[in-house]
């Protein structure tokens, strides 16, 4: 995007640097180039934006979507992942190695940057499995495929249960200074159950994954990772013992960091209410003082990352007995909103709530965007935080509808959405 363009009138937010102010910023060739309250309506640009007094911040940065493409198009695309990315703040999106074909070669990677690049409106940046067709069995080619552009490596939805094998993974990932996400699952507890284990699973008459799943597979997460000396994103954690663990480990100078889902804050495991389909998710909601406790961790930033867990699932493989239904529910369209709600209703200082789905992961990754800062790219979102709307599954720009939030009221609303400076969307 060449020319200048001034935004001028904002409320400028940048969790990075702790900027909470009025002002504006000016932009060229798509980089911010001055920031501040001098920038006015007075400013010589080619283009000017009144914000009207509504919120500016950094492009939301989401470590956790998966998409259809390669190998089940009919799911979700990397372009209409891209439009519902555009649509709800989010400016990078960090693609799962869950596709078909799996992630795992320098070709696949290769392909997922060119396709995006092609015709996504927002930033796709690639994963590369953790291990060969995700299968736990053997290791990928780590750093060829780090070379190739991949952001980090993980399994996805499936542990690594062979401990040598993940230990290997390790210990080669930690020679690249390479980051390793792992979801902590232990799949002889959690296999086919439906939501989270306790009285209300019971008297539902479903199978209930107990939390002893996620603990007993991040102790031994953590410990490897301290052994190894790898970077680990504990990925998805959902309870309080989890965070408590993860910030222990950390006090010991584990190098961890954790990521929680936007659903994890904002629902419980009541919300599943009439078998709701809709709500059957991997972690499953959890009690209510988990989530209270997970949004402590977000007050006090013990918490790195807030994804998505964008999961698009068509409707004929929802609309069936809870029991049968695949997990998943769309999220990148409502991220930014389920963070404002909670924000608003749970007391989080806005900064705070902002932090781990800008600098946060920016930080992780290594990335320049995730700021308003001179010479970074000019990533933004427009949004006002307070504006309540209602959320309908079929006004969403996902292929799929599968969202936890249909019909929920929420607040915070995105008005406009630029990438390197140009604008990828704009409501009415």
């Amino acid at each position: 995007m060449t020319g200048r363009t001034a935004i001028y009138n904002a409320r400028l937010l940048d969790p990075a640097s702790g900027l909470d102010a009025n002002g504006g910023i000016l932009i060229e060739n798509g980089l911010i180039t001055d920031i501040g309250v001098g920038i006015t309506k007075a400013t010589t640009a080619d283009v000017k934006i009144d914000a009207k007094g509504k919120a500016l911040a950094p492009g939301l940065i989401d470590l956790r979507v998966k998409t259809g493409e390669p190998g089940a198009e009919n799911k979700e695309t990397l372009e209409t992942a891209g439009d519902a990315a555009a649509a709800g703040g989010v400016t990078t999106f960090i693609v799962m190695p869950d596709t078909d074909p799996v992630l795992d070669s320098v070709a696949l990677v290769d392909f997922i940057k060119r396709r995006a690049d092609s015709v996504a409106k927002v930033k796709v940046l690639p994963t590369g499995g953790l291990t060969i067709d995700l299968d736990g069995a053997k290791m990928s080619e780590i750093g060829l495929i780090k070379q190739a552009g991949a952001a980090f490596f993980t399994n996805g939805d499936n542990p690594v249960e062979d401990a040598g094998v993940l230990r290997r993974a390790m210990s080669y990932a930690a020679s690249f200074d390479v980051l390793v996400a792992s979801r902590p699952d232990t799949p002889s507890l959690s296999k086919n159950t439906v939501m989270n284990a306790g009285a209300f699973a019971a008297r539902l008459g479903l199978r209930g994954a107990p939390p002893e799943a996620e603990w007993i597979a991040l102790e031994r997460d953590l410990m490897l990772a301290e052994t190894t000396g790898v970077r680990l994103l504990a990925d998805c954690i959902s309870t309080a013992r989890s965070l408590a663990a993860v910030e222990r480990a950390r006090e010991a100078g584990v190098k961890v960091s954790c990521s929680v889902a936007a659903y994890s804050l904002f629902f419980n495991e009541l919300d599943v209410g009439d078998y709701l389909t809709y709500c059957k998710v991997q972690p499953p909601f959890r009690i209510e003082t988990d989530r209270m406790a997970l949004i402590d961790g977000l007050k006090r930033g013990a918490i790195d990352a807030v994804v998505s867990a964008h999961d698009p699932q068509p409707t004929e493989n929802k609309r069936l007995p809870i029991a049968d239904a695949s997990y998943g529910a769309v999220g990148l369209e409502t991220l930014l909103s389920a963070l404002l709600s909670i924000a608003i209703r749970e007391d989080v200082p806005l900064l705070a709530a902002l932090k781990p789905v800008t600098s946060g992961p920016a930080d992780l990754l290594g990335l320049p965007q995730g700021r308003l800062a001179k010479g970074a790219p000019a990533d933004l979102v427009l949004f006002d935080p307070a504006a309540p709307w209602a959320c309908d599954r079929d006004d969403l720009s996902s292929r799929s509808k599968n969202s936890p939030f249909d019909g929920r009221k929420l607040e915070g609303r995105v008005l406009r959405t630029w990438v390197n400076g140009a604008t990828v969307f704009e409501r009415g």
